[in-house]
């Protein structure tokens, strides 16, 4: 008890507040002297009912109350306080002659009681264990929200990766079941140089577009509707090419269908966004096997992408049907 000292309870109770419940004016005001160096916040009664109405209004780490009192004693407000919060901690200062209340405590579960007249040393080593444990308390919990928090973030990663995996198996599938271009005469300066700029421009513009609809919070229908004005373009440079019919058709349908999404879209814009990145990777790989005049190699990725396009266009056209409902 003897080590118990003013700084070293400090420690635990400067980020706590008390309700400190006694009706003699003179005691109140000297103890609470105290309390104000010890505590964040000190808020006083001068009966229990009093003390009720304050504890209604906001809630306290300690409640420390006397128990004879005008309108409510300690015990009737001990008792309701339980109601609130059956956690609720509660120090009882009792004098010599209040035994006869001490069962009634003992079964509301109060542990901690201060003698009166009160010795300032005894109170200060109560005062410490009671604001130990709650302290110690609030770290436990805090702690099991934070492995909480972290499993929920570490959950959704996870499955942000399996959709990933499920994704790059799909394209390696595919890829693994791409058709047989040898018989196909493709001109290997099929695409003009132009138009190879023109896409990489655009590349750029959707991928940042891409982003910035991730990013925003307050999310509308104009930024998707400018991501869909893109993809249109990008699709009207491939319909100077008759061999790039299958995919110009495909991310066409894709940019008339962004222009055209339901407002709910925005609420499940996170359903496609792995798959958006995905698409324009490989557009980006696309366009550069094409640059680099690796006709075959980017015509084996049209199926990739055409796969990823029928998708993201039937999660939007689902969100349309649930709109309709």
């Amino acid at each position: 008890m003897n080590n118990i000292t003013t700084k070293s309870t400090i420690e635990y109770t400067k980020n706590l507040t008390i309700l400190y419940v006694e009706d003699d004016v003179e005691l109140q005001y000297q103890t609470e002297k105290l309390f104000n160096i010890l505590f964040k916040k000190v808020v006083t009664a001068n009966n229990g009912l009093d003390a009720l109405n304050i504890y209604k209004k906001e809630p306290f780490d300690i409640v420390i109350t006397d128990i004879k009192m005008p309108l409510m004693d300690g015990v009737t407000l001990t008792s309701e306080i339980k109601k609130i919060d059956a956690d609720q901690a509660v120090i009882v200062a009792s004098a010599y002659n209040d035994t006869e209340y001490l069962l009634d405590f003992i079964n509301l579960n109060i542990k901690q009681f201060i003698q009166k007249p009160i010795d300032m040393k005894n109170m200060l080593h109560i005062i410490y264990d009671v604001s130990k444990n709650i302290v110690n308390e609030m770290l436990v919990e805090n702690y099991r929200k934070e492995v909480e928090k972290n499993n929920i973030i570490l959950k959704e990663k996870n499955e942000e990766l399996n959709s990933l995996v499920r994704i790059l198996d799909t394209k390696i599938s595919q890829i693994s079941k791409k058709e047989d271009l040898n018989e196909i005469d493709i001109n290997p300066n099929l695409f003009e140089d132009e138009h190879l700029n023109e896409l990489k421009e655009l590349e750029i513009d959707i991928d940042g577009a891409a982003v910035l609809i991730n990013l925003t919070k307050n999310l509308n229908l104009f930024n998707i509707q400018v991501l869909g004005e893109m993809f249109l373009a990008y699709s009207h440079i491939l319909s100077n090419y008759q061999e790039c019919d299958k995919l110009a058709s495909a991310i066409t349908n894709l940019g008339e269908t962004l222009n055209n999404a339901p407002q709910n879209f925005i609420d499940k814009i996170t359903d496609v966004s792995i798959l958006l990145e995905s698409l324009i990777y490989v557009l980006k790989i696309w366009r550069k096997s094409l640059a680099e005049h690796q006709i075959k190699k980017a015509f084996e990725l049209h199926a990739s992408m055409i796969n990823d396009i029928v998708t993201i266009v039937s999660i939007i056209d689902n969100t349309k049907n649930q709109t309709k409902r």
